[in-house]
Order: structure tokens, then C-alpha cells, then sequence
């Protein structure tokens, strides 16, 4: 019997249910896959939370890497035993599952599942802000709210690779400590009053070129505050809750304001490109060690839990 992890109604992480059921063979232009890594997102939290209205019963989870065991017809690119990652499917908080070809990347040989599953989404999600919602350039000054979670923490080190003069913030002393080894510019402490004012003096008291914003509700007016007139809000995140931006006022100072989504900018056409640019530049120690922090596949409510507390940093996975 294969295991998952369903909501049969939005809520608590105690809505996450465990089950077992029997798994369908592929069809047409699908395959089988046996995940050895789940990668746990907040945007599941949101799926489950009800922020995001979804149709019940719902498969949790968008990410995981593992080995294909059985191929529809049709399929051409892929054979048993590939090992394979995807970054945003439906249904993932499973041991196993059938899934479309088309959303299956192939994983290089130095690239573990755990690592893939870890880093994809979170990475993918990275590459398309520095490189398709704004293009990073050599000598900004850029803000990233939320630099020691998952994506923050490949953004801030992608950003400073490229040239950008970069300001990291973070919720905690004990996060800050972390952070403070990375290379950056700045790290200070978004908890503490004054936040715009301390963003503006490393600054020289000039507005920044962008803000990356993946907290939301306690960092977004600093956000806003400090950017100069015909800057970029980039607004990718509500881990501390949702918000919205008074867009009259920023048209009024030509903030260009955008809340993107990773799939809008990652699809099948270029997600084989990206990835590889992705695992490159991880290769390359330009995004600094992976993180991992794992729990069982049955404990996705307490991985859930950790996310809300805002306790931890890096990646969480699910291991089936």
C-alpha cells in the first residue's frame, strides 16, 4: 500500500492526514516515481491553512525527488531507475505517486535526492527573482526580508554573487548570529524598532534599489520606507501573515510593485535550463551548504508546526 498526506478540510496542521491507499499504474505520458525526499514549503502551510482555497480532498505537497519504477506510453526522455525531481505538483506528501513527465527534471549524478528535493523549489524560486522578476545588477543595493529561511538564505548569497551590495534582515538573535558568517553587506535584526531608519543608515541614508519582502505583515511599511523612488517591491512572502500594499501610494513614488509566483516564471519550457544553472552554481559554493532538517513522513504536521514558530532555517524535508 502506498502512503500519503491528505486535507479533507483546510485548518491546523492537525487537519494533515495520514492514509494509505492503492496507486494507480501510469497512463499516457506519465510515470511512476518512488520518492526518497519531500521537500516541505511555506506555501504548503498556505495550501493547508486555507489562505489558498483548494478542492477537497487535497494531495498535500509540491516537491520531491526519487527513482522512476514504470513509464506510460509516450514517454521518451525517461527510462526505470532515472532519478528525477519536480518543484511544483500537487500531491507530493506521498512514498509514492504517478505524475505528468513533462513536470520531471532530471537529476545530474552529483546531485543527491535529498539535496535536489531541499533545494529546487526554494532555488528555482530564487533564480526566477534574481533573474526574471528583477534582474540583479552588479552595485544595487537590495533588502531581502527573511534571509535565514529556505529561499532567503539562496537569495541573499545569490544576489551578493552576482555584485549586489546586499542587506539581509532576520527575525532573531540567534538567526542573525547564523546569517553573520554568509558574506553579506548587513544583517540586522527585523524584531527591533526602527527598521526602515537602520535599513536607510547602512545605506548612507539613500533609499535601496529593491526589497525582496518574503515576511509579509511585520516587515512590508519598512519595506516600502525604504526604498527610493522608482525602486522595486518585490513582494514574495507573508511568513509573519498577509498584508496588503497601499498601491496608490507607490505608483505615486514609481515603486514597481510585484508579487510573484515561481511557476509564473519556472515552466516546461526553461525549467531543465534553470535547474542547471541552479545546480551549477550550487556546485560552485555560490549559494553556501544545504540545511536539511528532516521528519517522517507521517510527522508532516510537526514539520508544519516548525514552519509556523519560524523556528528553523534552511530546508525541511519528509522522508518516506
Amino acid at each position: 500500500m502506498t502512503q500519503r498526506i491528505r486535507i479533507y478540510q483546510q485548518g491546523t496542521p492537525d487537519v494533515l492526514h495520514h492514509e494509505t491507499f492503492e496507486l494507480a499504474p501510469p497512463s499516457r505520458e506519465q510515470v511512476l516515481i518512488r520518492h526518497e525526499a519531500i521537500g516541505v514549503n511555506f506555501v504548503d502551510t498556505m495550501f493547508r491553512d486555507g489562505t489558498f482555497k483548494v478542492p477537497l480532498p487535497f494531495g498535500m505537497g509540491v516537491e520531491a525527488a526519487g527513482i522512476v519504477e514504470a513509464i506510460g506510453d509516450g514517454v521518451e526522455h525517461l527510462k526505470v531507475g532515472d532519478r528525477v525531481a519536480y518543484f511544483f505538483a500537487f500531491g507530493a506528501y506521498a512514498d509514492r505517486r504517478v505524475i505528468d513527465a513533462s513536470a520531471l527534471i532530471k537529476l545530474p549524478a552529483d546531485i543527491s535526492s535529498e539535496q535536489a528535493a531541499g533545494l529546487l523549489s526554494k532555488g528555482l524560486t530564487a533564480w526566477a527573482l534574481v533573474k526574471q522578476v528583477h534582474g540583479v545588477q552588479a552595485g544595487e543595493t537590495i533588502v531581502v526580508h527573511g534571509a535565514s529561511g529556505g529561499v532567503g538564505s539562496l537569495l541573499v548569497r545569490w544576489a551578493k554573487s552576482l555584485g549586489a551590495s546586499v542587506i539581509a534582515t532576520v527575525g532573531s538573535a540567534s538567526k542573525a548570529a547564523i546569517v553573520q558568517g554568509w558574506g553579506l553587506d548587513h544583517v540586522l535584526r527585523s524584531d527591533e524598532p526602527e527598521l526602515a531608519e537602520r535599513i536607510n543608515a547602512t545605506n548612507g541614508g539613500f533609499g535601496v534599489d529593491v526589497v525582496y519582502d518574503l515576511v509579509g505583515r511585520n516587515t512590508l511599511a519598512a519595506s516600502i520606507s525604504a526604498l527610493r523612488d522608482g525602486g522595486a517591491l518585490i513582494h514574495v512572502g507573508n511568513a509573519s501573515g498577509g498584508v496588503t500594499a497601499d498601491t496608490s501610494l507607490l505608483a505615486a513614488r514609481g515603486i514597481r510593485y510585484v508579487q510573484p509566483s515561481t511557476p509564473q516564471y519556472v515552466n516546461a519550457g526553461n525549467q531543465d535550463m534553470a535547474a542547471s544553472e541552479l545546480f551549477e552554481r550550487f556546485r560552485e559554493g555560490a549559494l553556501g551548504s544545504l540545511e536539511l532538517s528532516r521528519y517522517r513522513l507521517e510527522d508532516a504536521a510537526l514539520a508544519h508546526r516548525a514552519i509556523a514558530a519560524r523556528k528553523h532555517t534552511g530546508s525541511i524535508l519528509l522522508m518516506p
